[in-house]
């Protein structure tokens, strides 16, 4: 059987093509991560959640997609949580969900989460529960994926009474598995996610509540992604509210400063 040019090419890029983004991506975020720590702390250290943050967007962006879009993607997640921050050492937004909202409006880019593993066999969607089961056990952050998951599928299974058509491919491969993907390994983000369970449950009620009003309304493929920074930027105002609070109770009055002196 006689293989066309078209199809060589097709093939070749299938094999070289995610493994060349991943080492693009890794090291663009790496080396910046990098320098920035340099430069903060004057000393160089492994940048392990740069790199966290560029296998995230590999595995949200396309696989075909240009080395150069993943590189700029990458560069722009780093920046963003280096320059947008609530304190010296706490960014507000995941770095990995605005970076992924700005390619597409940058650089029309597909974004087709095939690191949620929803173009394999149902038998690796129980993998990917069971790795992200593991590591939300050691953030200790279920009350948060719990709260997400039960409010998405709960509110889309509402509008699926009123109007199936509207939202059935959402309880289908890959869209199930994206939902997952992002509680698991997005939205449990420790900087840009709450430590208390009461702030995890009202935290995955929003993002939940905020994703699927997007995706109703039309945002397409980063309906997902708009969940997660609504969450972001309510959390770093509550984070932004009780600092200043707790500072209006710890800092003496006129009259108090008065009498010890």
């Amino acid at each position: 059987m006689r293989c066309s040019a078209r199809d060589l090419r097709q093939t070749t890029l299938r094999i070289f093509l995610p493994p060349l983004t991943i080492i693009v991506a890794l090291l663009t975020a790496g080396v910046l991560d990098a320098i920035c720590m340099r430069i903060d702390g004057g000393a160089w250290r492994l940048p392990t959640s740069a790199l966290l943050t560029s296998f995230i967007v590999v595995f949200v962006l396309s696989p075909s997609e240009s080395v150069l879009v993943v590189a700029w993607t990458c560069a722009f997640a780093i920046a963003a949580k280096r320059l947008v921050r609530t304190t010296r050492r706490e960014h507000a937004f995941n770095p990995a969900a605005v970076a992924l909202l700005w390619a597409p409006i940058a650089f029309a880019s597909g974004e087709s989460w095939w690191g949620a593993l929803g173009d394999l066999p149902a038998v690796w969607s129980i993998a990917l529960v069971v790795v992200g089961a593991l590591l939300v056990e050691r953030l200790n952050k279920f009350p948060l994926v719990l709260t997400f998951l039960a409010t998405y599928f709960g509110l889309f299974t509402v509008v699926s009474v009123l109007h199936p058509a509207l939202v059935a491919e959402l309880f289908r491969a890959p869209f199930i598995q994206a939902a997952l993907f992002l509680a698991f390994f997005m939205l449990t983000d420790p900087p840009t996610s709450p430590n208390q369970y009461g702030d995890q449950i009202w935290y995955g009620l929003l993002a939940a509540a905020s994703a699927c009003l997007a995706q109703l309304l039309g945002a397409g493929q980063v309906y997902l992604l708009i969940g997660v920074l609504v969450a972001n930027i309510a959390l770093a105002g509550v984070r932004v509210w009780r600092r200043r609070a707790a500072a209006s109770r710890v800092a003496p009055t006129g009259w108090q400063t008065l009498t010890t002196e």
